[in-house]
């Protein structure tokens, strides 16, 4: 039963790899391209979803495409990704008749993930603080972070004393910029970032950071994966991360009836809304877009320039 349960959860690491697993697609069944660190809340769809892991960077998604192979029916992405996705003509716009989906926009929304201060309770006895996350004297280690501007600086601002309310406001003016960045910029010796949920989740499993930010959803399906795992995190001062469904340029015309009907017939609600451990927290911080004020420049491309400008 051991060597069982040893050979299942190899196979299972060897499928969560970072980027699109190529395979033929089962036409009686809509392939569904899942970010790596959910795909266990949608096994009761395996049905009829068959599903590909991906991990939701616009360039793996650019790469795929261009190969034309026509396997992906349906994407699980962040709403930030889809939206650059969208511009760049990688989706298309949803049909009025598909959810009641205006042209305007590539996605629709599914659920809200949430970002959250996540710790192995082995290793801290405490409920630890975005305050003590930053407190690398006391509590010294690595720390990981999302990769991502809105969840990185408001949680840098989160540790300085700014409270969830106010993060947005903070961060709309160009030095609650300033002081999101001058905060990270004390923690970035001690960094490791990560791009995909199962990544955060891994960092702590294979004791590389001492506490990491991670996607609420998906470190509690990870736990149910692993069982000898002792993963917490704080249901306060959480960031939203919005995860939404589009459709590919090169899904073939006929199978977009399919997923019509599939959606309507069974649409997708894989989270428990009575689950306390799913719903959303009063403190947390909305995703929404940041620019600068009187500037062009977006919060990405600086947060982006600032990581070119910091590597070691």
């Amino acid at each position: 039963m051991f060597s069982y349960r040893f050979l299942l959860l190899f196979l299972v690491s060897i499928i969560l790899t970072p980027s699109f697993c190529f395979g033929n697609t089962r036409e009686k069944r809509a392939s569904l391209g899942v970010l790596n660190g959910y795909q266990f809340y949608f096994k009761k769809y395996s049905n009829r979803y068959h599903f590909i892991t991906w991990d939701g960077n616009i360039q793996t998604l650019q790469q795929a495409l261009s190969l034309n192979n026509k396997i992906i029916d349906l994407l699980l992405l962040n709403k930030k990704t889809a939206e650059q996705a969208c511009n760049l003509g990688l989706l298309i716009p949803l049909h009025d008749d598909l959810l009641s989906s205006n042209n305007k926009q590539c996605d629709f929304q599914t659920f809200t993930d949430h970002i959250a201060l996540a710790w192995d309770t082995q290793k801290l006895h405490f409920n630890p603080t975005w305050k003590d996350f930053w407190n690398i004297t006391q509590y010294p280690g690595k720390r990981g972070l999302q990769k991502d501007a809105l969840s990185a600086l408001s949680i840098a601002l989160l540790a300085d004393g700014v409270s969830s309310e106010d993060v947005i406001e903070v961060l709309s003016t160009p030095s609650g910029i300033l002081r999101a960045f001058k905060k990270l910029n004390q923690l970035r010796p001690y960094i490791v970032w990560w791009t995909t949920p199962n990544e955060a989740n891994f960092l702590l499993y294979k004791n590389q950071v001492l506490m990491t930010s991670a996607s609420v959803l998906s470190i509690n399906a990870f736990q149910q994966q692993h069982p000898l795992s002792h993963f917490q995190f704080q249901h306060q001062n959480t960031v939203e991360s919005p995860i939404v469904l589009s459709i590919p340029v090169t899904i073939q015309t006929h199978r977009i009836k399919m997923i019509n009907d599939l959606l309507k017939t069974h649409p997708l609600h894989p989270f428990s809304t009575s689950n306390p451990k799913h719903r959303i927290w009063h403190t947390s911080i909305p995703q929404e877009s940041i620019s600068p004020q009187q500037s062009s420049v977006s919060l990405d491309e600086i947060f982006d320039e600032w990581l070119h400008l910091t590597k070691q």
